[in-house]
C-alpha cells in the first residue's frame, strides 16, 4: 500500500462503538436473591444520582411484557455492562444466559465490561470452583444442554479474566466505598466514549506535552492542588484544538468534566442570558444530575457553583474567554473547585491570563512547514501528503499561510478537487489580495477587541510601516505621535496582533498585516488619495503623480527597482496631517517649502542632496530622521531648531565630511555615523547634548579623534568606535563620562588605554580587539578590580604577554564573557573566582602551555590552537559546561573528570588532538548522552567497536530488532572522515517501512575562524532521539552522512541506544533543524522514492535481498549506484528516470539475470552503457532517453527477450547502431527519435517489430526495409529524408507520419497498403507528386464505416487534425 493510502486509511479508521448511539449507559446483571435489595439497589441509585443511565431489569420492565427480548435489547443497547458476580450468581441460567449475551456485545459492539467480584473469588468465577462448582454440578445434571453449559462455563472465564473490582479490596469491604470506586472507573470509561471531536490531530503531540507538563496531573505533590493553566495565541493558531486534546486526554481521570466552547461568541450572541448559560453548563457538565440545574442570574449561578463543585475534582476548560468579568462568574477562585481540579483557559489576551493569577501559560505555537504541509495535505488532498503534481504549489500555499492552521484548513478546503489552473488562479488572487473572507473575519476579532481607538491605530502603523524594525525604535516614533506607545505596543503584544524577535523587531504574521492593511482600504475602496496611509508603490505613485490630500497620515515608497523616480516636492502640500514618511531611491524636484511639516518620522534612504536645503521646513516635531546612503556632504548649512529631533542616522553616507552642529538638536538621544568613511571631524557641540546615550561611529575611516568636549559628556552610555582604523587615543578625559556602559573599538588604532578608565563605575562592556599595532605592554592599568560592574572584557589579538597582563582579572566578579584570543602569554592567573563567567575563549593562544581553575559554572570554553596546551584543569565539578573547543591541541592527553560533565555538553570538539590516551577517547565517547545539535569531534577515523552496525561508506542500513522488554531510546551515530572538516553537514535518515524520511541538521559547522579548513583524519560522534526519529521494533532504516565534496567519508557506524538517558539539547540552538518528509515506499521488495533532491547514492543492497523494484524517479543529485545491485536475484525493475547527476552503472550491475525493465530518461549525465549489457538475459525493457549515450554497444543482439529498445534525444551517429540488430528477435518497440544518423541498417528481420520512431532524426536520408508486420512508423520532422522503402507488402501498417520530410517525392507501393492504414501524416511534404498525391486520395481505401476524408489537397493545421480525430480515427494529412 502506498505510505500515503496507508497513513489516510489508519487516520480514518474507528472502532464500530464509537459511532453506535446507545440507549443506555450502564446494564447492570446481578442476582436479584442476592443483591438486589442491598448492593445492586445502592449501586444502581448511585449511578442515577450521577446522572448515569443504568439498566435495571424490575425498574425497566413491565412485569405484562415477556422479559427474555427485552433484556437482550437492554443489554445490546448498553454501553457498559457491569456484572455483580455473587455466591448464588451461577445458580441462575438467565442471569448465565445474560452472561453469554453481554460476552458476545463486548466481542461484536465493543461494548466495555466491568466484572464485580461481591463475596466471591475471582477465581472461583474463571475456574468455576466453590459454589459455582456446586451450581454446575446442577445445571448438568439436570436439563440442559451440554454445548449450553460449556458457553456459559466460557462466559464466565472470559469476564473474570477481564480487569475488574474485588469488594475485598476495597477499604476493607465498606460498600459506600466500593461503590464510589466503582463510580469513577464507570465515568472513565462513559466519558472516553464521548471525546470532543478533532478533525485531524496534525502537530498536536509536541504542544499537547508542554502543556501536559504545565497541568502536572502526575505529580504526588500536586495531586490535591487546584492548578489554573492559560493557552494564549492569535486567532487560528490552534488554540481550541489543543484545549479540545488536553480534554480528551484527560477528562478520565476527574469526577467531572466541562467544556466551555466559544465563550466569547456565546456572550456576544446572547448579551442577557448568555452567561448565566454557560454557569448552568458548567454545573450540569459536572454534576450530571438527573434534574437539570437551572440559573436565573450570574449571581446565583456564583453562589451554587461555589457551594456545588468545592468538593468536585473536576476538568475545566474555558475556551475564547476576552473578559474578565466573565471568568469571575465562572471560575473567579481555585477554591471553587475541589482538591485536584484542573482550569484550562485559551484566549487571545494575555493579560487576562495575567489578571487571573494562573499558574503557567503556554503561548500557541505557529506550524513549521512540515505540520503545515501535512495539514494543508488532509483538507486539499485528503491524505497526508500532496499529490505529487501539486506539491510546489502546496508549498505555494504554506509560504502564504505562516503556520496558521485556520489559513490551511480554509485554503485546503477550497481547493480540494480543483484543477492545477484553478490552483493558480487561487492562489495568485490570494497573494495580491487581503486574506480570504473567513480568516480575515477570525483574525479581525482581536483587533476589534482592543481597547480603544488608540491601540487600533499604533497597530495599523506597525502593519503599514513598522514591520522588521527595532522596538525601542518604533516606541519613541510613535511616543512622537501622540500615542502611549509602551503600554500600546505592550497590549498588542499580549493580544497577539504583534510580536518581538530575539534581536528586539517588531514581527507581524503576514496575514494580520494584510488584515491590517486592508482595514486602512475599508473606508475608501479604489481611492487611494483617501487613504490613512500609503504604503503600495502603485497607489503611491499615483497619488504623487496628481496631489495627496489632508487624510493622509502616512507614507512609504520604495523606487529602489526599477530606476529611481522623480516626483514634485509640491505634491505634498495638501497632505496636512502628515507624520510617518519612509523614501527609498526618491528625488524631489522644485521647492522644500511645499514639503510636509509635522512630520514626526522622516526616512529618506539614498537622500539625493549635498545637504539639506535652506528652504526645507522647520520640523517641530520630528523624532527621527534617518538619512542612510545618503549623498550628503554637509548635513546642513543653516540648521534650524528640530527640538524633539532624538534619533538622527547618517549611516552609509560616504561624501560626508563633518558631523553636524548639535546646538540646534538639544534632546538628540542616539547618533549614528555608521561607515561615514570620509568623516574627519566630530564637532565640539556634542558634548553639550545632555541627554545624548549613543554615538555609533563603527566604520568611520578618517577619523582620528574625537573632541575634548565630547568627554565632558555625563549621558552618553554606548560609544562604538569599530573598524575605525585611524583612531589612535582616547582622552584621559574618558574617565569623567561617568554613564558610559558600553566601549568598543575593535580593529581600531588604539595604542592605550586612558589609566581613568578605572573610575568608570558604571561600565560593563570593554571590546578592543585586534587593534592595529597593539603593543604588548601598558596596554591597561596595572589592575582593574575597580571595574566591578564589567561584564565582557574582550581584548583578543593584543599579543599580550606575561608581564602585560592584569594580574587582578580575578578580581572582576561580575564578568560574564572574557575574550582572550591570539594573546602571546604562557599562563593564566586563577579564574576560579569568575563565579559569573560563562564564556572564555583562549583561541589561538599559542604559546599558552596550562589553563588553571575555572570558575563552574562556565558553559563555553573555546582552547582551539593552543598548540603548546599540555595540561588542563579538573573539569568533573564543571556541571554547566556546554561547548569545550581544543582542537589542535596536540600535547594534550586528557581532560581530567571531563566524563563525569558529559551530561550538560552538547559540543566536545577535539580534533587534531592526537596525543589523548585510549581510556580518555574511550570514556568520553561511551559516556556521551547528549543528543541533536552537538558531537563530539576527535583525531582517527575508526569507529568504536562497540558499534552495532559499520560500513565502509557514507552510507548505513539496519534493521531496528525486537525490543524484549526494552525502550528505544534513540541512535548513536558516527562516522569518520578524511581531507577537512565539513563546514556544513546533515544526515539524512530514511524510514523504508514507514516511509518517511528525516534530515538533521545537527552537526555544527566546524571550519576555522580564519576560514582555511585543515587537513586530516576525523570522527564525528552524536546522537538523535527516538523522539524525533520515531522508530519501531521491524523498521528498515537507511541513514546516509551528506557532506561537502572536498570531505571524503570513510565509514559510518550506528548503535542503538536502550533504556539509557538521553538529553536533548537542539532547544537552545538556532543552527541546526530537523525536517521530515513522507517518500513512497511500498513493502520490503520495493525502495520508491520519487523526486528526492537530498539522495546522492543509493544504499547497499546486499540489506535488501528480496527486492524486486527499485525506482528513484528524479531524484537530481544521486550520483552513484552500490555495486551490490547486481547481486539482486529478483530485482526486475530498476527505474532511474530524472537522475540527472548519473553519469554511469557499476559493472556488477550489467551481471543482473533477473532486471527485466531499465529506465534511465532524463539521466542527462549519463555517458555510456557497459558492454556487459548482453549478459542480462532476462532484459526486456530499455529506455535511455535524452542521455549521453553516444553508441550502443554490440553486445545488445543477444538480448533476445528485449522488447522495447528507446534511445532517442542521444544524438546517436551511424557507426553507434550494432549492424545486426535484426538478432533482437523479440523487439517490438524501437524508439530512435532525435539522433544525427544519415541511415539504418536493414530492420526487415525484426519479424515482431511494431513501432519504429524516427521523429526529428535531421540528417537521416534513407529508411531501409522494413518488417511487412510494422503497424506504425513514425518518422516526422526528417528533412533530409529521400528514400523509403517499398510498401507494397506492407499489409499490416496501421499508421504512418511523415510530415516536413521535405525531399519526399513518394512512397512506394503505399497505394497497394492503404486498406490496413487508419491514418497518414506527411503535412509539409512540399516535394510529393502530383501522381503519388492522387494515387492515395482517390484510391478505394476501406475506412471501416469513416467518410470523413479530408482530399483538400493542403496542409491541414494541427488544432483542425486534432479537431477532426474527435470524429473519426481515420485521416489523411497532405
Amino acid at each position: 500500500m502506498d505510505a500515503r493510502k496507508a497513513h489516510k486509511a489508519s487516520s480514518s479508521s474507528s472502532p464500530s462503538s464509537s459511532s453506535k448511539r446507545w440507549k443506555y449507559d450502564v446494564f447492570l446483571s446481578f442476582r436479584g436473591e442476592d443483591t438486589r435489595k442491598g448492593f445492586t439497589g445502592h449501586l444502581h441509585a448511585a449511578l442515577s444520582d450521577a446522572g448515569i443511565s443504568a439498566f435495571l431489569d424490575d425498574n425497566e420492565l413491565e412485569r405484562a411484557e415477556f422479559i427474555k427480548p427485552q433484556l437482550e435489547q437492554a443489554i445490546d443497547g448498553s454501553m457498559i455492562s457491569i456484572i455483580v458476580f455473587s455466591e448464588r450468581y451461577a445458580d441462575s441460567s438467565w442471569c448465565l444466559d445474560e452472561l453469554v449475551k453481554i460476552m458476545e456485545c463486548r466481542e461484536r459492539l465493543g461494548q466495555q465490561v466491568i466484572p464485580l467480584f461481591y463475596n466471591v473469588e475471582a477465581s472461583d468465577v474463571r475456574k468455576q470452583t466453590g459454589s459455582f462448582a456446586q451450581a454446575f454440578e446442577k445445571h448438568e445434571a439436570g436439563k440442559h444442554e451440554k454445548e449450553k453449559v460449556q458457553r456459559w462455563r466460557n462466559a464466565l472465564s472470559q469476564a473474570a479474566d477481564l480487569c475488574g473490582e474485588d469488594l475485598k479490596n476495597a477499604d476493607n469491604g465498606r460498600e459506600a466505598k466500593f461503590i464510589k470506586k466503582i463510580l469513577g472507573e464507570v465515568n472513565k470509561q462513559l466519558y472516553s466514549k464521548y471525546r470532543l471531536d478533532i478533525e485531524h490531530l496534525v502537530g498536536i503531540t509536541s504542544r499537547l506535552n508542554n502543556v501536559v507538563r504545565m497541568i502536572d496531573i502526575e505529580n504526588s505533590g500536586s495531586k490535591d492542588v487546584v492548578r489554573m493553566i492559560g493557552i494564549w495565541g492569535m486567532g487560528g493558531i490552534g488554540k481550541t484544538t489543543l484545549a479540545k486534546a488536553i480534554y480528551n486526554k484527560f477528562e478520565g481521570s476527574f469526577e467531572g468534566r466541562s467544556f466551555l466552547a466559544n465563550v466569547r461568541e456565546v456572550i456576544a450572541n446572547q448579551p442577557i442570558t448568555g452567561l448565566v448559560g454557560l454557569q448552568e453548563k458548567l454545573l450540569n457538565d459536572i454534576l450530571r444530575s438527573k434534574d437539570p440545574i437551572k440559573v436565573d442570574y450570574v449571581d446565583e449561578g456564583i453562589t451554587v457553583i461555589q457551594k456545588r463543585l468545592h468538593c468536585k475534582r473536576a476538568l475545566v476548560i474555558i475556551d475564547d474567554a476576552d473578559d474578565l468579568q466573565q471568568l469571575k462568574a465562572i471560575a473567579r477562585a481555585r477554591d471553587w473547585f475541589g482538591p485536584g481540579s484542573r482550569i484550562v483557559i485559551t484566549t487571545r489576551n494575555k493579560h487576562l491570563l495575567e489578571q487571573v493569577g494562573v499558574d503557567s501559560t503556554y503561548m500557541a505555537q505557529e506550524m513549521d512547514e512540515e505540520e503545515a504541509l501535512e495539514l494543508f495535505s488532509w483538507h486539499a488532498f485528503e491524505s497526508g501528503y500532496p499529490d505529487q503534481e501539486y506539491l510546489d504549489l502546496s508549498k505555494r500555499v504554506i509560504r502564504y499561510c505562516q503556520g496558521l492552521p485556520l489559513a490551511l484548513r480554509v485554503v485546503g478546503s477550497f481547493l480540494i478537487k480543483r484543477s492545477i489552473a484553478e490552483w493558480e488562479s487561487h492562489l495568485e488572487k490570494l497573494e495580491r489580495s487581503p486574506p480570504d473572507g473567513e480568516i480575515q473575519k477570525v483574525l479581525r476579532i482581536s483587533f476589534d477587541l482592543l481597547p480603544d481607538q488608540e491601540k487600533r491605530e499604533i497597530f495599523l502603523d506597525i502593519s503599514c510601516f513598522f514591520i522588521g524594525m527595532d522596538k525601542d525604535y518604533v516606541t519613541q516614533i510613535l511616543d512622537g505621535c501622540g500615542f502611549s506607545a509602551v503600554i500600546g505596543i505592550r497590549v498588542l503584544i499580549e493580544r497577539c496582533l504583534v510580536t518581538v524577535s530575539e534581536q528586539k523587531e517588531l514581527m507581524m504574521h503576514d496575514l494580520l498585516r494584510d488584515m491590517g492593511r486592508e482595514i486602512v482600504y475599508e473606508n475608501a475602496p479604489g481611492q487611494p488619495e483617501k487613504f490613512s496611509r500609503l504604503w503600495k508603490r502603485e497607489d503611491v505613485t499615483d497619488v504623487l503623480g496628481d496631489s495627496g490630500t489632508k487624510k493622509i497620515e502616512g507614507v512609504a515608497l520604495d523606487m529602489r527597482n526599477p530606476d529611481k523616480a522623480r516626483f514634485s516636492a509640491q505634491a505634498f502640500t495638501n497632505m496636512k496631517k502628515l507624520r510617518l514618511l519612509h523614501l527609498r531611491g526618491v528625488e524631489l524636484t522644485g521647492e522644500y517649502k511645499y514639503f510636509p511639516k509635522k512630520l514626526i518620522w522622516l526616512c529618506w534612504h539614498g537622500f539625493p542632496l549635498e545637504s539639506i536645503p535652506d528652504d526645507f521646513p522647520m520640523q517641530p516635531k520630528l523624532v527621527a530622521l534617518d538619512l542612510q546612503h545618503s549623498k550628503l556632504k554637509i548635513v546642513w548649512k543653516d540648521c534650524k531648531l528640530h527640538e524633539n529631533l532624538k534619533i538622527l542616522n547618517l549611516s552609509d553616507s560616504y561624501q560626508l565630511t563633518k558631523s553636524p552642529e548639535f546646538s540646534k538638536l538639544p534632546n538628540l538621544e542616539e547618533l549614528i555615523l555608521e561607515y561615514c568613511e570620509s568623516l574627519s571631524e566630530v564637532h565640539s557641540s556634542i558634548g553639550d547634548l545632555g541627554r545624548l546615550s549613543l554615538v555609533n561611529l563603527k566604520g568611520c575611516e578618517m577619523l582620528r579623534d574625537l573632541p575634548l568636549n565630547f568627554y565632558k559628556s555625563k549621558s552618553i552610555e554606548t560609544l562604538i568606535l569599530d573598524e575605525c582604523p585611524s583612531f589612535e587615543k582616547l582622552a584621559e578625559g574618558l574617565g569623567d563620562m561617568v554613564s558610559l556602559t558600553t566601549l568598543k573599538a575593535d580593529y581600531s588604532a588604539l595604542r592605550q588605554i586612558p589609566s581613568s578608565i578605572l573610575k568608570l563605575k558604571k561600565l560593563k562592556v570593554v571590546s578592543l580587539c585586534y587593534v592595529e599595532g597593539s603593543p604588548s605592554t601598558n596596554l591597561f592599568p596595572p589592575s582593574l578590580q575597580s571595574l566591578s560592574s564589567l561584564r565582557e572584557l574582550a581584548l583578543a589579538g593584543w599579543r599580550l604577554t606575561d608581564d602585560a597582563f592584569p594580574k587582578d582579572l580575578g578580581s572582576l566578579i561580575s564578568l560574564e564573557n572574557l575574550d582572550l584570543a591570539s594573546n602571546d602569554f604562557c599562563s593564566l592567573p586563577s579564574l576560579g573566582r569568575l563565579s559569573q563567567l560563562q564564556y572564555l575563549s583562549l583561541y589561538k593562544c599559542i604559546n599558552l602551555r596550562a589553563i588553571p581553575d575555572l570558575p563552574t559554572n562556565l558553559k563555553v570554553l573555546n582552547a582551539g590552537g593552543c598548540i603548546s596546551l599540555e595540561k588542563m584543569p579538573d573539569f568533573s565539578e564543571m556541571s554547566n559546561i556546554r561547548e569545550l573547543y581544543l582542537s589542535d591541541s596536540g600535547k594534550l592527553t586528557e581532560i581530567p573528570g571531563l566524563d563525569k560533565s558529559l551530561n550538560s555538553m552538547t559540543i566536545v570538539h577535539m580534533g587534531n588532538c592526537t596525543n589523548l590516551t585510549a581510556d580518555f577517547r574511550k570514556n568520553i565517547l561511551q559516556g556521551w548522552t547528549s543528543c541533536g545539535y552537538g558531537g563530539i569531534f576527535l583525531s582517527g577515523n575508526d569507529i568504536p567497536d562497540w558499534f552495532d552496525c559499520v560500513h565502509d561508506d557514507d552510507i548505513v542500513y539496519f534493521t531496528v530488532p525486537q525490543s524484549v522488554g526494552r525502550n528505544l531510546k534513540g541512535l548513536t551515530l558516527s562516522f569518520g572522515y578524511s581531507d577537512y572538516y565539513p563546514t556544513r553537514c546533515r544526515i539524512h535518515i530514511k524510514n523504508m517501512t514507514k516511509g518517511a524520511e528525516l534530515d538533521a541538521w545537527i552537526i555544527p559547522n566546524c571550519e576555522t575562524e580564519e576560514g582555511c579548513p585543515i587537513e586530516g583524519y576525523y570522527l564525528w560522534q552524536g546522537q538523535l532521539s527516538n523522539d524525533e526519529l520515531k522508530l519501531q521494533e521491524g523498521d528498515k532504516v537507511w541513514i546516509e552522512i551528506i557532506v561537502d565534496e572536498w570531505v571524503n567519508v570513510k565509514k559510518t557506524g550506528v548503535s542503538l541506544v536502550w533504556d539509557k538517558f538521553m538529553n536533548e539539547n537542539m532547544i537552545d540552538y538556532h543552527l541546526c533543524a530537523y525536517e521530515r518528509r513522507p517518500y513512497l515506499v511500498n513493502d520490503d521488495d520495493i525502495i520508491h522514492v520519487e523526486y528526492d533532491n537530498h539522495i546522492t547514492k543509493s544504499p547497499d543492497f546486499s540489506k535488501f535481498l528480496n527486492l524486486e523494484k527499485l525506482i528513484l524517479k528524479g531524484c537530481m543529485w544521486l550520483y552513484k549506484v552500490h555495486s551490490s545491485i547486481g547481486d539482486l536475484g529478483r530485482l526486475s525493475l530498476v527505474n532511474l528516470e530524472g537522475c540527472t547527476d548519473l553519469e554511469d552503472l557499476p559493472l556488477n550491475f550489467y551481471k543482473s539475470k533477473s532486471i527485466e525493465t531499465l529506465i534511465l530518461n532524463g539521466c542527462y549525465s549519463f555517458k555510456k552503457l557497459a558492454e556487459g549489457l548482453g549478459d542480462m538475459v532476462s532484459l526486456t525493457i530499455l529506455e535511455a532517453d535524452d542521455t549521453e549515450i553516444r553508441e550502443i554497444p554490440s553486445s545488445i543482439v543477444k538480448l533476445k527477450k528485449l522488447r522495447i529498445l528507446s534511445l532517442s534525444g542521444c544524438s546517436l551517429s551511424v557507426d553507434a547502431i550494432p549492424k545486426d540488430l535484426c538478432s533482437l528477435i523479440s523487439l517490438e518497440h524501437l524508439l530512435l527519435g532525435g539522433n544525427d544518423f544519415c541511415s539504418l541498417p536493414s530492420l526487415a528481420g525484426l519479424s515482431k517489430l511494431k513501432v519504429l520512431c524516427l521523429n526529428a532524426c535531421r540528417k537521416l536520408r534513407a529508411i531501409a526495409d522494413l518488417p511487412t508486420n510494422l503497424y506504425v512508423l513514425k518518422a516526422n520532422d526528417c528533412p533530409e529524408l529521400e528514400t523509403i522503402p517499398d510498401f507494397s507488402k506492407m499489409w499490416n501498417m496501421r499508421e504512418l507520419y511523415l510530415s516536413h520530410s521535405f525531399k519526399l517525392t513518394e512512397v512506394p507501393g503505399l497505394d497497394k497498403s492503404l486498406n490496413s492504414m487508419t491514418r497518414i501524416h506527411m503535412e509539409g511534404c512540399t516535394n510529393l507528386t502530383a501522381d503519388f498525391r492522387n494515387n492515395i486520395l482517390q484510391s478505394d481505401w476501406n475506412f471501416h464505416g469513416s467518410d470523413e476524408v479530408d482530399s483538400s489537397m493542403r496542409v491541414v493545421p494541427a488544432d483542425v487534425y486534432a479537431e477532426c480525430l474527435n470524429f473519426s480515427d481515420y485521416r489523411i494529412c497532405l
